[in-house]
């Protein structure tokens, strides 16, 4: 029986990256198989009639085109089971592809187990998490949930329902980029349930630069860190984990704390700062982005007016030090009201950034991006320059493959209309990247940058694991029905992309490095800093109000954020 069908109607075909930057225009809109023989049964569908098929459609928090097809595009959230195989120490959980960080980790916790670490955003899939490589930040332990498998079920490129546990492939499908087949079952290592405690502390940016930074991350279970460049601090999440759970009362004594690093906003705090930042950027106010910036910082350690505090037990005063269940401490997810879906003209939407570098390099890229920052400044309001660890991986594509690796990560909201209009400082986030990428071989990680990072002139002198994972394509997927522009890319078959037609400026979302001045943005010019090509603001407007950085209002009035509206 057939499965899938053929439309003309353009908005039931086309999906987007869950903050809209990514655009999709496959041949058919998303389907949803209700279990595993019908996903195996479209599969074959697809092939017999010569269609490509995207087999982990998700919550697309991926923003790359690796979320794409030119054909079948599947979603996998009704692949969401759950079984446990055994309950003793050193056991194993097993969870359908389809089902998201959080649950399958309440799933464990109801049955005293989890897992030993876990990335910070609880609502993507176990299928995407493991395709892209998402992480979390330890020395210590596997900081993936990639590292973290024992053996997997999938669908070849053929059609067949396969089971992967010999050690050389599972390491090619650790991080698949969706280019081996469909994920259908992961099966994980669980440890029991565990406490842990955090604390979060202001420090000067020296400690990036003279190893201090490392060897506080070679000696604890758990350590974050958030770079604010135009204060000169540092935020430091230091963890430690404590022994299993009993099961009993006792166990809170070590608090039942959660994160809230990811939070549940009310739609008026996140209108009030979508049009914060909208107006700041159209006025290139730059101060004013400081102080969003000294918002965010303050934040992160302290209690401030306008966002819930980063450990908490009530959701209301902060706990620092925090003490909770380990997994509730590292990750969480919004679910109503996240920042991201308040409406299409009232969401804060993220472009995110990313690269993974030796660990030792850390110390020279802080300080190159200084530099940058003296001669283009700008702010980091969402998340300053967050600072992530991870021990060595034997996954053939992730992004700390053979040593130990630092990441460094930073967000910035979209204008209203990003086709058009460039973020402030949008030549130094330009020049940071290519530098990082470039001077310090970094890896860009798969689901975040602009697509113009993801070819294979660049990979090949970052990704020395690329030919063998070439051959893992032919392996298991000769034929190609997995295969996208970004796999085209990346193996140098094609440098295509998945481009949204509105886009006409090729530089705004680094589709391309701008060689001319319309790749840029209205008021901007393409400029060389520091050797690379980079879209620079022709001016500046400053502000010289006064506010409590403690207070999002006092911010926003000073910033002129806030208009007075007559009755």
């Amino acid at each position: 029986m057939e499965r899938i069908y053929s439309t003309d109607n353009l908005t039931e075909r086309v999906y987007r990256s869950y903050q809209r930057s990514i655009y999709c225009n496959p041949k058919f809109k998303i389907q949803y198989p209700q279990n595993v023989t019908e996903l195996v049964d479209l599969v074959k569908e697809s092939i017999a009639k010569g269609y490509r098929v995207k087999g982990a459609i998700g919550n697309r928090h991926s923003i790359t085109d690796i979320i794409c097809t030119d054909g079948v595009p599947i979603s996998l959230k009704n692949i969401n089971y759950t079984e446990i195989e055994n309950e003793n120490d050193g056991g194993t959980a097993s969870f359908g592809a389809g089902i998201e960080l959080s649950d399958a980790l309440i799933f464990l916790e109801k049955r005293n187990k989890t897992l030993i670490h876990v990335p910070t955003y609880g609502g993507i899939t176990l299928g995407g998490a493991i395709a892209t490589g998402a992480h979390g930040s330890s020395l210590v332990h596997p900081s993936s949930i990639s590292d973290q498998i024992v053996r997997l079920q999938i669908i070849d490129g053929m059609g067949n329902l396969r089971e992967i546990s010999d050690p050389q492939d599972v390491n090619a499908f650790r991080v698949n980029l969706g280019l081996l087949g469909i994920i259908v079952k992961i099966t994980l290592a669980i440890v029991p349930l565990f406490k842990a405690t955090v604390q979060t502390t202001l420090e000067p940016e020296s400690i990036l630069m003279d190893g201090t930074a490392q060897r506080w991350a070679n000696n604890l279970d758990w350590m974050q860190m958030w770079w604010f460049p135009s204060t000169s601090n540092v935020v430091v999440l230091k963890g430690h984990y404590h022994i299993k759970l009993t099961g009993s009362k006792s166990d809170d004594y070590l608090g039942n704390a959660t994160s809230q690093f990811i939070p549940e906003l009310d739609p008026v705090i996140i209108t009030t700062g979508h049009d914060a930042y909208e107006t700041l950027e159209a006025n290139k106010n730059r101060p004013g982005l400081y102080a969003l910036e000294r918002f965010t910082e303050l934040s992160l350690h302290s209690e401030v007016i306008g966002k819930p505090p980063i450990f908490s037990e009530d959701g209301v005063n902060i706990k620092n030090p925090a003490n909770g269940i380990a997994w509730r401490l590292m990750s969480n997810r919004c679910h109503t009201y996240c920042p991201w879906n308040n409406g299409n003209t009232s969401s804060i939407l993220p472009e995110e950034f990313s690269v993974a570098l030796q660990i030792l390099n850390l110390p020279s890229a802080i300080k190159t991006i200084k530099e940058i920052l003296e001669i283009i400044p700008t702010a980091f309001t969402m998340v300053g320059i967050f600072i992530r660890f991870s021990k060595p991986s034997d996954s053939l594509m992730a992004i700390s493959n053979g040593h130990e690796t630092v990441t460094l990560e930073w967000a910035s909201p979209m204008r209203d209309n990003p086709y058009e209009d460039a973020k402030g400082g949008l030549g130094a986030y330009q020049a940071i990247l290519q530098s990082l990428i470039k001077n310090y071989k970094g890896r860009p990680h798969w689901g975040k940058n602009g697509l113009y990072y993801f070819r294979q002139s660049i990979l090949e002198e970052t990704t020395s694991n690329l030919d063998k994972f070439k051959s893992y394509m032919k392996k298991f997927d000769p034929d190609g029905t997995f295969m996208n522009n970004f796999g085209k890319r990346i193996t140098g078959s094609s440098n295509e992309m998945n481009i949204d037609p509105l886009v006409h400026h090729c530089a705004l979302q680094e589709y391309c490095i701008c060689s001319k001045n319309e790749d840029c943005g209205h008021f901007q010019s393409c400029n060389k800093v520091k050797g690379f090509s980079v879209c620079r603001d022709l001016a500046d407007v400053y502000s010289d109000s006064n506010y409590d950085p403690t207070n999002l209002t006092s911010i926003l009035y000073a910033i002129g954020a806030i208009l007075q509206v007559e009755d």
